[in-house]
């Protein structure tokens, strides 16, 4: 599960709730707001899904609440359609990926890693030609 370093995320509560679960953590970079939006755009959409669509705010016990999670969690990947990957399901994506079906993608041995976020590389480097021409 990847998170911004929010003090929620970061608090000894919350680490020892998840601690006997299977969740593998992951925390954006401190003071790379770039990171942010897609880990709050997602954990919005969840949610709005958990609310509306399973009605978690209406739970009473701690047991409703973990059985509605767990019927989220595998409603997400098993039914839910998912855009980034053409509408599948994650887990039928993998499935076809195992197989050999989905071709590999190399996104990341191309990478490089920056203080400085690529938007504003790219803005310094045009204000940089604007200054040159």
């Amino acid at each position: 599960m990847h998170t911004d370093q929010g003090s929620v995320y970061a608090s000894v509560a919350y680490n020892e709730l998840i601690k006997d679960t299977l969740i593998v953590r992951s925390m954006s970079r401190a003071g790379k707001p770039t990171d942010n939006p897609v880990n709050e755009a997602l954990n919005g959409w969840i949610k709005e899904e958990l609310v509306i669509d399973f009605q978690i705010d209406k739970l009473t016990t701690r047991e409703e609440v973990k059985d509605c999670i767990e019927e989220y969690v595998t409603f997400y990947n098993e039914s839910r359609p998912c855009f980034a990957i053409g509408y599948d399901t994650p887990a039928n994506y993998r499935r076809r990926y195992y197989k050999g079906e989905i071709e590999i993608k190399d996104t990341f041995s191309k990478r490089q890693l920056s203080e400085v976020p690529k938007f504003l590389q790219k803005k310094r480097k045009e204000a940089e030609n604007q200054e040159n021409k």
